[in-house]
């Protein structure tokens, strides 16, 4: 592959990486429960990993398991007597042992599990953006299909219970959000994943104005910092997931600066 055609494929990655994790992280937020992300990014990393182990795609794996992850939470959420984030701690604690056990029985060399965990935008393919695009397609369908039903969710979940198909609209959000967190994975990396999901919505939640505008406000943070981060790691010869979540937290500071 060429200089300007690898160029392009890491760009368009970063680009359908960011925006897609940027607009899913302002559906998460406003149903108030960060902890979605970080719990499913993990138990996609669980699942990468275990699939290192059989000899089998990491994509495939880690959509398997951030998929296993939310099936799990939405067995949990349905104790009504349960919090939320009670049942994401759980989660997340359980998927990070998993993580950690696999890369303790791999034998040899462990550079595929660590790279899970840091993330490398540098080896993306083309059949990744591919799939990130596909992600991002159905996130954004999803969300103007069912942009009222959502709307009234994000504002009361108890008041949705009784209006709208609550249950299967947050089922269609677990699905979503395992399929974007999945496919950027091995760009990010796991472990720093959650930020690239939360920081450029937090900016877009803080100075968004509406559904609509929020949404669109979090994808463009999210692919200006998958942008500006690959810009700095390849500048400054630095880790490029590092640098994503720098960047990314560096626009919620300035965000916050600004609007106060």
């Amino acid at each position: 592959m060429s200089f300007l055609a690898t160029f392009g494929t890491i760009l368009a990655a970063a680009l359908l990486g960011g925006g897609s994790a940027g607009l899913l992280g302002v559906v998460v937020l406003g149903l108030r429960m960060p902890f979605l992300a970080v719990a499913t990014a993990h138990a996609a990393l669980a699942g990468a990993i275990f699939a290192e182990l059989a000899g089998v795609r990491h994509d495939v794996g880690g959509f398997a398991g951030a998929l296993v992850g939310a099936g799990a939470l939405g067995a949990l959420l349905r104790r009504r007597n349960l919090d939320p984030n009670a049942a994401l701690g759980t989660l997340f604690s359980l998927m990070l042992g998993l993580a950690f056990l696999g890369i303790g029985l791999g034998e040899g060399p462990r550079t595929g599990m660590l790279n899970l965990l840091w993330g490398s935008l540098l080896l993306v393919s083309p059949g990744d953006v591919v799939r990130m695009a596909l992600a991002a397609t159905l996130l954004v369908g999803f969300l103007v299909v069912l942009r009222r039903p959502l709307a009234v969710i994000l504002f009361s979940r108890e008041l949705a219970a009784t209006l709208v198909p609550e249950g299967a609209v947050f089922a269609g959000v677990l699905v979503l959000a395992a399929a974007v967190i999945a496919v950027n994975l091995e760009t990010v990396g796991g472990l720093l994943l959650y930020a690239l999901v939360c920081n450029p919505a937090v900016a877009a939640l803080r100075i968004g104005r509406g559904l609509g505008r929020t949404c669109a406000l979090g994808a463009a943070f999210g692919a200006l910092s998958g942008v500006a981060g690959f810009a700095v790691a390849y500048w400054l010869d630095v880790p490029v997931g590092a640098a994503i979540v720098l960047v990314s937290s560096l626009l919620v500071g300035l965000v916050l600066w600004r609007v106060r």
